[in-house]
């Protein structure tokens, strides 16, 4: 699928090329806007009132228009795209895109799965309990968010993964959203990874929630900064499968019980 963009600043144009790839079924690939090549989505960032002229070329033209704004378009017949941009909802929107029929039948942005105040979701599987994570990797290394995907995809559990590449991005996400988890590299462009996880910890919402440095190395400057900052553990880059599933289980294992006791605490 053919993907433009109209509107968007650098930086929110860097992060949507670093989002398609992590696609797992259907192939996007992002080229400049032009009128003269038809795209199958054009993604417009803000107000779609200040590109009426553009999109005026396209009415009969089969594009999908999707506006990336924080409130949905007045236009009825355009898709909705919820900013800041997060992965996971990216791609699920384009999915829907990629599988629906005629513009002349508006899709409804899917939203965003959120999981009960105890943060864990229980399945209709015959009896079976399937648990389920929210969780937040915040690293700028596009090799890095595929590599943690791929080892949290051999949890035995259905794991929702947004991923963020920058501390300040990571900020204003989780103001949004409530994790069961949080992965945080250190080394980032603007706030670091300790300022990061300190701005966290001082919200009333997160000083529970487990943060899991990433670091290339670790001294034992950095783990007391770490200490410091609020941090609950190291992982060392790149990922050693072995040492990454045995601090899941521990991970894993005070969620769920911290999410049992905070349910037995409301009934």
């Amino acid at each position: 699928m053919k993907i433009s963009t109209l509107g968007f600043p650098a930086v929110e144009e860097s992060k949507l090329g670093k989002i398609l790839p992590l696609a797992k079924n259907l192939s996007y690939s992002l080229q400049p806007f032009d009128a003269s090549i038809v795209p199958d989505v054009l993604l417009v960032f803000g107000d779609v009132g200040t590109y009426q002229g553009q999109l005026a070329d396209l009415a009969e033209l089969p594009v999908k228009i999707v506006v990336v704004a924080k409130q949905p378009p007045e236009q009825a017949d355009y898709v909705h795209l919820p900013f800041p941009l997060v992965a996971s909802r990216v791609l699920r929107v384009l999915d829907g895109l990629s599988t629906s029929g005629a513009m002349d039948t508006p899709i409804a942005t899917p939203a965003e799965p959120v999981v009960a105040d105890a943060s864990l979701a229980v399945a209709d599987t015959g009896g079976d309990e399937i648990l389920t994570y929210r969780v937040l990797v915040v690293d700028d290394s596009l090799p890095m968010q595929k590599a943690l995907a791929l080892e949290l995809e051999k949890l035995a559990a259905t794991v929702h993964i947004d991923f963020a590449g920058s501390g300040e991005e990571a900020l204003a996400m989780t103001e949004d959203q409530r994790y069961d988890f949080i992965f945080l590299d250190i080394m980032m462009p603007g706030i670091d990874g300790f300022e990061a996880c300190s701005q966290m910890r001082k919200r009333p919402t997160m000083k529970k929630v487990p943060i899991i440095m990433l670091s290339a190395k670790t001294s034992p400057m950095d783990e007391v900064k770490g200490v410091i900052s609020g941090c609950s553990t190291y992982l060392t880059k790149p990922i050693v499968h072995e040492e990454f599933q045995k601090v899941m289980q521990r991970i894993t294992k005070w969620v769920d019980n911290f999410n049992a006791r905070e349910q037995n605490t409301a009934s």
